[in-house]
């Protein structure tokens, strides 16, 4: 696949150069119907205001018409590469004095489906506005398939923080963020999908939806407890076991904090070029008592780095940091990430990629997410990682219970699949920020529930990327696209065409063409 375009790289026009590109672009929205007369006379606001008081905690807020390529936000350069569409404003009550807004997108030419949009980390939307290059349905992305769409904020933001679950003065918001666990978006579906229907004057034909990390957390979530509100998923390196992810990608900060021996980055950096060279270990889980894996490590004491040789101090933590958390007892906190996943920003400098990364006094940084997280449990808005001890971390990892829901490790699709629905889950075997063991796991779990494997592949598929990354096409392995992955999924929900593979493709951005590519086979 290779499209030459002009590129823009400034990151406030990023969405619109993407818009329509072959990466993001599976609907041919020029052979649709133009439901402009119909919208007109039914997207009324005396229309969508009759409807919308029924819904608890709505408020109707107003319809505006875009023309083409007539859509900003303030602070935003504008969306120019979008045709005609409807926007319906709504006010969500989602708890602890918190309004969201919800909006429902109408386009003019529309494929006659439904599209929720999820979001990532801690929020519940993502910001269209820099999601160009990331492998996440962003509402302008439905809207120039020609899907109607519904997005809700739950009122916390679109960056990847959840400060926004407490209150002034440091008490958490559980109403909030229980909204935020499943009722918001579900809500956002149900309400869409009646907004769209009453708009267009038929029922969607289908219903999608897609997500990424949080995002795919919140696909398998609507999966398995509303699983009435959609007919096709796609989750993408989902986040499940969610206090799994939190305790493994703090565990690193830990031990160093513990151990009191900072490794420079660039002896991780050797010691992952090596176990990618090594096709005994590349794409396993880290097992120190494995032949293939021990062979490995008694060669890493003495490699050479720009930061001097790879001393057994620095071989002692960075094993017990791919080892993963453990209670002194030995069970297991959380699935490590290995030698093998790349655990550092890429050159140019997404700070989202690799939890490896180092503060001015050369401790490690963190992703803010899990420790903000631990903050929500301790109900302590200030906790610094940097300041636990082994057994302080423990006492957490203990506490947890306290909040299984937070976990997010139910894996019963079997009433989903039973109406007919379809999942696709993708994972990267290089995913620095889930544990692709995670997902693998959870599929293991979802099987259970399912008279055979045959019965599960008719509607719930795994598919393995070797080495690729979390959410992104550039990273060093190939992915699944945006656009080959809903392709695939709508004509299995359609079509009844379930994909044996699917397309990947390592993509590179900047000179727009396709690096590698080829297919993968679903795992389940």
């Amino acid at each position: 696949m290779k499209r030459k375009m002009n590129l823009v790289k400034e990151p406030d026009s990023s969405i619109n150069v993407w818009l329509g590109h072959p990466l993001y672009q599976w609907v041919d929205v020029a052979g649709l119907p133009d439901y402009s007369d119909r919208l007109r006379a039914q997207a009324t606001s005396d229309a969508m205001g009759r409807l919308l008081i029924h819904g608890p905690g709505l408020s109707f807020r107003g319809v505006t018409y875009y023309p083409a390529g007539q859509y900003t936000e303030p602070g935003k350069a504008p969306l120019t590469a979008l045709g005609p569409f409807w926007e319906v404003r709504i006010e969500q009550d989602v708890g602890d004095g918190h309004t969201a807004a919800f909006r429902v997108y109408l386009p003019a030419k529309w494929n006659g489906c439904f599209m929720g949009i999820a979001g990532g980390g801690t929020n519940n939307e993502i910001d269209w506005y820099t999601s160009g290059r990331f492998n996440v349905l962003s509402w302008p992305v439905a809207l120039a398939n020609g899907y109607a769409c519904a997005a809700s904020d739950n009122d916390s933001g679109t960056r990847l923080n959840c400060d926004w679950g407490f209150k002034a003065d440091g008490t958490p918001e559980w109403h909030h963020i229980e909204s935020w666990i499943g009722r918001a978006l579900h809500e956002t579906t149900v309400w869409g999908k009646a907004v769209t229907t009453l708009a267009y004057g038929e029922a969607p034909k289908k219903s999608y939806l897609q997500g990424t990390s949080g995002g795919g957390r919140q696909v398998l979530t609507e999966g398995v407890c509303y699983p009435a509100d959609y007919d096709g998923l796609w989750a993408d390196a989902p986040a499940i076991y969610q206090w799994d992810v939190v305790f493994a990608s703090l565990w690193p900060v830990v031990v160093e904090e513990n151990e009191h021996h900072i490794v420079p980055l660039e002896k991780y950096q050797a010691a992952y070029a090596l176990a990618r060279a090594d096709q005994a270990i590349g794409e396993r889980p880290f097992d120190e008592d494995d032949p293939d894996f021990k062979a490995y490590l008694n060669g890493l004491v003495g490699v050479a780095t720009t930061a001097g040789p790879i001393t057994q101090r620095d071989f002692e933590v960075m094993v017990k940091t791919w080892r993963g958390p453990f209670t002194r007892d030995g069970r297991r906190m959380g699935h490590s990430f290995g030698p093998a996943i790349r655990q550092w920003p890429l050159p140019f400098g997404n700070p989202l990629y690799g939890y490896f990364r180092r503060r001015p006094d050369g401790r490690l940084l963190v992703m803010p997410i899990a420790e903000q997280i631990l903050r929500w449990l301790t109900a302590d808005p200030k906790m610094d990682i940097h300041d636990l001890s082994y057994d302080d971390f423990e006492a957490l990892w203990v506490r947890r219970q306290e909040h299984p829901e937070w976990d997010f490790g139910r894996s019963d699709l079997s009433a989903f699949a039973a109406r007919g629905g379809k999942l696709i889950i993708t994972q990267g075997t290089g995913d620095p920020v889930v544990p692709f063991v995670n997902t693998f796991a959870y599929v293991e779990d979802m099987a259970k529930h399912f008279e055979s494997a045959e019965a599960m592949a008719d509607a719930c598929r795994l598919y393995r990327m070797p080495y690729a990354g979390h959410s992104i096409l550039d990273w060093s392995g190939p992915a699944v696209s945006l656009a080959d992955g809903m392709a695939a999924l709508t004509d299995w929900a359609e079509k009844g065409e379930a994909p044996d593979t699917l397309p990947i493709q390592r993509y590179d951005f900047d000179h727009d063409m396709a690096l590698i590519t080829g297919t993968t086979n679903y795992k389940n």
